[in-house]
């Protein structure tokens, strides 16, 4: 028997997100393979960036 795929979502921030934010994520990434990327941090390579994008199949942006 094969194995369903799950959904993969890619989670963005802006900046460091908040106890809101974090609990929304929580829910959103449920059942779901999830990936996040955090531009505030260091210097942020867009390259990996976009290639995350296309891999998933959801990408939610935080600000």
């Amino acid at each position: 028997m094969s194995e369903e795929k799950k959904m993969k979502i890619l989670q963005v921030y802006r900046s460091e997100p908040c106890e809101s934010v974090k609990k929304l994520v929580e829910i959103l990434n449920r059942d779901r393979d999830a990936m996040e990327f955090k531009l505030y941090v260091g210097d942020p390579n867009y390259d990996n960036l976009v290639e995350m994008i296309f891999e998933a199949d959801q990408t939610v942006c935080w600000w």
